[in-house]
């Protein structure tokens, strides 16, 4: 979705892209929803195969992270234009996730190579078109994760991110924010409910990661 911030009247647009590729775009002011015409039958491919990540909007343009050829394409929704970014992912790259804050694609993931697990940020440089790592999780908490396999979802807003780790052995929530490059562990909850206490992880309502502004 994208928002007008020049409107008091809150105009959107929101793309919707189903399973075999198909686009549509709403106008909260036509009411109405329409085919856009300029977006490359190359990428009108299933996005649980080709698109890796979530999107991110800045303005009122919309970026995705894809796969086949790994890049970035963006689609702006007033103008329609459609653009393709070859942009290789960094080595090892397994769970990500895109966020975005003042205007800054920002990509977190996780590194996994051999039993060994890091989670690091990336910043988008506008110039060169590449990634550029920024800040990682302190190596200590990294240990935590290793010879597990560990997943990952991110949400975020106004500049902080919240990360939630999981695999069989551990359910983590990690906070990290953007503008003092802080980490921060979310203390565990304890259920008072049921025959048996239950360790369950604090839940915050934050919006998806596309929302991340300043």
């Amino acid at each position: 979705m994208t928002l007008n911030r020049n409107s008091t009247t809150g105009v959107y647009k929101v793309m919707w892209v189903g399973g075999d590729g198909e686009c549509e775009v709403y106008d909260s002011v036509k009411n109405s929803w329409s085919r856009p015409e300029s977006m490359p039958l190359n990428i009108k491919v299933s996005p649980s195969h080709n698109f890796r990540s979530q999107a991110v909007s800045v303005d009122s343009t919309l970026y995705f992270m894809r796969s086949d050829p790994e890049g970035i394409v963006s689609y702006n929704m007033d103008t329609r234009v459609c653009k393709q970014y070859i942009i290789p992912a960094p080595l090892h790259l397994s769970d990500h996730s895109l966020a975005e804050y003042r205007g800054k694609i920002i990509l977190i993931g996780l590194l996994t190579k051999n039993a060994a697990t890091c989670v690091c940020i990336w910043e988008l440089q506008k110039m060169t078109l590449l990634w550029k790592e920024v800040d990682r999780m302190p190596n200590v908490w990294c240990l935590e994760f290793y010879g597990k396999h560990i997943q990952m979802t991110c949400s975020g807003n106004k500049g902080l991110l919240m990360l939630h780790f999981r695999s069989r052995q551990m359910n983590r929530l990690v906070t990290y924010n953007v503008i003092s490059r802080e980490w921060l562990k979310v203390p565990v909850c304890v259920a008072p409910w049921g025959r048996t206490q239950q360790r369950v992880a604090c839940c915050i309502a934050f919006n998806p990661c596309l929302t991340a502004t300043a």
